[in-house]
C-alpha cells in the first residue's frame, strides 16, 4: 500500500491468494473424511497441492508490497512444505529420497533456524510471540530431522508408514492454512494463543488418524 491505498497488482495477488486458501482449507477438510487412494481423492490431493503452492508464490510479493508480517510469510513457507512433501510421498513409492527431497529438507531446516532467529528478537523485546516462534520452531526442526534420518534409509518403506507421513504431513499443512485463516479473525486477546491454538486443537487429530493409518499394517 502507498498512503492506504493498494496498488495496483496488489488487490488481485490478494484476492487470488484468499482464494487458493479457502480452497486448500476446504479440500483439506473433505479428504479427512473420504475414501483414502481412489481417483477422487488423488485429484482433489493435486488441487490441494496447487492451492497451497498459490498461498506460497502470492504471499511472496505480498509480504513486500504491504505491511510485512514475518509470521505470516514463514507460515506460508511453512505450508508449502508440508504440502509438497505430503504430496511427495504420497506419489514416491520409494519414499521420496531424490535430490528435490533433500532440498525440501534444507528447506525446513533454514525455516526452524528463521523461526528460532525470531523467537530470540521478540523474547529480548519481551513480545509474548517468541512463544509462537519456538513451538513452530521445533515443528520445523523435527520434520527437517526427520527428513534427513529418512534420506539415509536404503530399504524401500513399508507402505503404511509411507502414507502415515504423507497423512501427517498434509494435516499438518492443513493446521498451517487454518493457522493463517484464525490470525485474521483474531478470536483469542492473547496474541500467540491464536497462533498456536490450531496446532493445539490440530495435533491429536494428527495422532488419531496416525494411530489408525499404521494400525492397517497389522490387520
Amino acid at each position: 500500500m502507498i498512503n492506504g491505498d493498494y496498488l495496483a497488482i496488489e488487490k488481485p495477488l490478494l484476492y487470488l491468494h484468499i482464494l487458493a486458501g479457502f480452497i486448500s482449507l476446504g479440500i483439506a477438510y473433505v479428504l479427512l473424511f473420504i475414501k483414502k487412494g481412489n481417483k477422487r481423492h488423488k485429484k482433489l490431493g493435486m488441487i490441494y497441492v496447487y492451492g497451497m503452492s498459490t498461498i506460497f508464490v502470492t504471499a511472496i510479493p505480498l509480504s513486500l508490497l504491504g505491511e510485512f508480517n514475518p509470521f505470516l510469510f514463514v507460515i506460508a513457507i511453512f505450508s508449502f512444505y508440508l504440502a509438497f512433501s505430503g504430496y511427495r510421498q504420497g506419489r514416491d513409492r520409494n519414499g521420496a529420497r531424490e535430490q528435490i527431497d533433500k532440498v525440501l529438507g534444507v528447506f525446513i531446516t533454514a525455516t526452524s533456524i528463521l523461526f528460532y532467529s525470531m523467537a530470540v528478537s521478540l523474547y529480548l523485546i519481551e513480545d509474548s510471540m517468541w512463544i509462537t516462534s519456538v513451538v513452530f520452531g521445533s515443528i520445523a526442526l523435527g520434520m527437517g530431522i526427520n527428513d534427513f534420518r529418512r534420506m539415509k534409509i536404503v530399504e524401500r518403506p513399508d507402505f503404511y508408514d509411507r502414507t502415515n507421513l504423507h497423512l501427517n504431513l498434509m494435516l499438518a499443512g492443513t493446521i498451517a492454512t487454518t493457522t493463517a485463516f484464525i490470525v485474521t479473525l483474531n478470536p483469542f486477546s492473547i496474541d500467540w494463543l491464536n497462533w498456536v491454538a490450531p496446532t493445539i486443537v490440530g495435533t491429536p487429530i494428527i495422532i488419531y488418524f496416525s494411530k489408525r493409518e499404521l494400525a492397517k499394517k497389522v490387520t
